[in-house]
């Protein structure tokens, strides 16, 4: 029972020290990848992958301590290891194997191995649209990685493994996620390949993909006295290089103390011609077809294949097969950065923008790296869109990077030179000296800003004199004078063209109802003059409208109103009483006139008197009958005037009876005795 126990918690143990084989989201590179399952050993029993093998050769007495043996390419090395402990193959300044002890169980005589093997980065910034797949380079399984989808920072990618499993895996930018591979029925290569995004856009995504440095899924545990077959040695070959390759370009490979050098020398479609040399001395040519296995070189440990031919540029992506530890001297190309500046239209008015373009490629064999374009911001210009520079992570040879375009307001109008744009970069060359380059593009000159003035019209008629209001007759010719007037500025950028005057003549007059005025320039004063013939009566209000274009062609229409008012109404008398005072001739009868009218005189009269009195010679001595003689003669004026106010009342009824007496023609006869009668009422009146 304690057994059954024990091993249930020794299973337990290492299900949990045991990976799942599926992908991780949003997680980072994984350090390295480790075979998953039970991997016991027994004294003698050895654990093999690919040309590694891992055999457990001896234990010490109380099993506190074991004994390995690792045995690969760079030969066998032997390692003591207490539990927990863990060993690096074959050094740990270039491990290509990690083996812990984790269990050493006494009862069965046997160990549990984690076999380990760090990742490396086998394709580097590639870039992918939505569709695309990836297929991992010969010598390595045929893995296809395909992008699905895209969706803001996250890329979304299917995985197929070579015996049909299928994995979806959904990674943010900055991130990566791991598909583990099936190995045998009992064991996985957890971690065994990592999608890294480095990059998202619209319809794609830039990645970087990781293996272990193992990379061989041959795996098997031999158990002592099993028989194996021998096996002829062979030694194991990897990718050591997976690049471009220019014609007439040598990629140095340093196999031990031998450099071997891989030269293109021509590229046509779906063919690459190679030269392979070692040292000065040419080992002969060979031509590789796309598609094909990678092929052995005679003479050599290298192996050649071609995944890519481009011919318009000269170049085909190369792969080298070599030994573990060859190393490969990347070759230093140059970036040739171009850059161009350009605006359309280059005639502008000032109210309108200036959209600029400004193009970049690289027309060099080298990548350009950390590119940096600035755009010129002149004086007299406002930038009121986009920023004013661009940065690019990595900038490919032969490809354009997309068109900048940004948006400038002039302040001003004349004649200006926008400027040159600038960019700086990294190629493979300046990397080495951490200098960056730079470069400018041709000046964009010539840009022209114009600008409308302020007119000012005013109108005057002369029929005598000149005035914005006139009167005539009609049949006369009144003369009319227009002053157009520019408001000050640059006379040579702020004008009109074809300004014309559209006179609203009424019909009333008669003359040229269009008068054509050319170009005014800022600062300038034009005047015409016409004649309008009156054809009849009438108030007549001219008014017009300005139409000009601009300088850039644009037309425009100002309308003036109204500006001159000609007058061929003529003048009607009326006639009006007015108020005037009597002469002094006049004064006594207007005075008697009025006091006779009035119902009561004597006040009016006193006054008169008392003024009268004023102005008369003064005796000296008082006559007594004077106030006597003054009362009469005021009695005397004022009898006079009852007596003309009744005389005036009589002939009034005179002049009414009369009236009565023609209103009845044709009426009956006068009566005996009417007009006699009559005749004594007015003698008693």
């Amino acid at each position: 029972m304690k057994k059954a126990i024990a091993l249930i918690l020794l299973g337990l143990m290492v299900f949990s020290l045991t990976p799942m084989a599926r992908p991780v989201m949003s997680a980072a590179v994984p350090e390295s990848a480790s075979i998953t399952g039970d991997v016991y050993l027994g004294l003698g029993d050895k654990a093999i992958l690919g040309p590694f093998e891992i055999q457990f050769v001896d234990v010490t007495p109380n099993w506190s301590k074991i004994y390995l043996l690792v045995n690969g390419p760079q030969g066998p090395l032997r390692y003591v290891l207490s539990l927990n402990g863990y060993l690096l193959y074959p050094s740990s300044a270039n491990v290509y194997l990690n083996v812990s002890l984790l269990w050493i169980r006494y009862d069965t005589k046997s160990v549990l191995l984690e076999i380990k093997s760090p990742l490396q980065k086998i394709l580097s910034d590639q870039n992918m649209v939505v569709g695309n797949t990836i297929t991992l380079p010969e010598g390595f399984p045929q893995i296809k990685i395909k992008l699905t989808s895209v969706s803001g920072d996250t890329a979304t990618f299917t995985v197929t493994m070579p015996y049909g499993k299928t994995y979806t895996l959904t990674v943010n930018k900055g991130s990566a996620a791991s598909v583990g591979y099936q190995l045998d029925s009992s064991h996985s290569y957890s971690n065994y390949l990592t999608v890294e995004v480095t990059n998202t856009v619209t319809n794609g995504a830039t990645v970087n993909i990781y293996i272990p440095k193992v990379a061989s899924t041959d795996f098997k545990i031999v158990k002592e006295g099993e028989e194996n077959p021998p096996e002829p040695p062979q030694e194991e070959t990897v990718l050591v290089y997976n690049g471009l390759l220019y014609v007439n370009e040598k990629l140095p490979v340093k196999v031990e103390n031998t450099t071997y050098y891989v030269k293109l020398v021509s590229a046509i479609p779906d063919v690459a011609k190679v030269e392979v040399l070692e040292g000065s001395e040419s080992l002969g040519t060979m031509l590789l077809e796309v598609g094909d296995v990678p092929k052995d070189v005679p003479g050599t440990p290298l192996k050649l294949s071609v995944q890519n031919v481009e011919p318009d540029y000269k170049r085909a992506t190369i792969r080298v097969y070599a030994p573990l530890g060859t190393q490969v001297t990347p070759i230093l190309r140059q970036a040739n950065i171009v850059a161009t500046i350009d605006a359309i239209p280059k005639e502008i008015m000032l109210d309108d923008n200036l959209v600029v373009t400004i193009n970049v490629k690289n027309l060099g064999r080298g990548d350009a790296y950390d590119v940096s374009v600035a755009a010129p911001i002149p004086n007299d210009f406002e930038l009121i869109s986009m920023t004013k520079t661009w940065n690019l992570k990595t900038f490919p040879a032969f490809t354009n990077m997309p068109a900048l375009i940004y948006v400038l307001k002039p302040t001003k109008v004349g004649e200006f030179d926008i400027g040159k744009a600038v960019v700086t970069f990294y190629d493979d060359q300046s990397l080495e000296t951490g200098k960056k380059k730079t470069v400018y593009s041709a000046p964009l000159t010539g840009i022209k800003v114009y600008n409308v003035p302020t007119i000012e019209v005013t109108a005057q008629a002369y029929n005598g004199t000149w005035s914005n209001y006139v009167t005539a007759k009609v049949g006369d010719e009144v003369k009319v004078k227009f002053t157009l007037s520019a408001s000050e500025g640059n006379p040579d950028f702020e004008f009109v063209k074809n300004a014309t005057l559209l006179l609203d003549l009424p019909a009333s007059v008669d003359g040229q109802g269009l008068v054509e005025l050319g170009t005014i320039r800022a600062g300038e004063t034009k005047t015409v003059q016409l004649d309008l013939t009156v054809l009849k009566e009438n108030l007549t209000n001219i008014g017009a409208t300005l139409v000009y274009l601009d300088p850039l062609g644009g037309q425009h229409r100002l309308n003036l109103g109204n500006l001159v008012t000609i007058n061929s109404v003529p003048p009607r008398i009326i006639k009006e009483e007015v108020k005037v005072w009597p002469t002094p001739e006049e004064l006594p009868e207007y005075v008697n006139k009025t006091l006779a009218g009035m119902e009561n005189p004597i006040p009016l009269a006193e006054k008169l008197a008392n003024i009268s009195a004023y102005y008369l010679p003064k005796e000296e001595k008082s006559n007594p009958w004077l106030p006597l003689a003054i009362i009469f003669l005021l009695a005397a004026v004022i009898a006079g005037g009852l007596a003309y106010k009744y005389r005036d009342e009589a002939e009034k009824l005179r002049e009414k009876l009369e009236r009565k007496k023609q209103r009845r023609p044709g009426g009956l006869p006068k009566k005996e005795g009417e007009e006699t009668e009559t005749g004594q009422g007015m003698a008693e009146l």
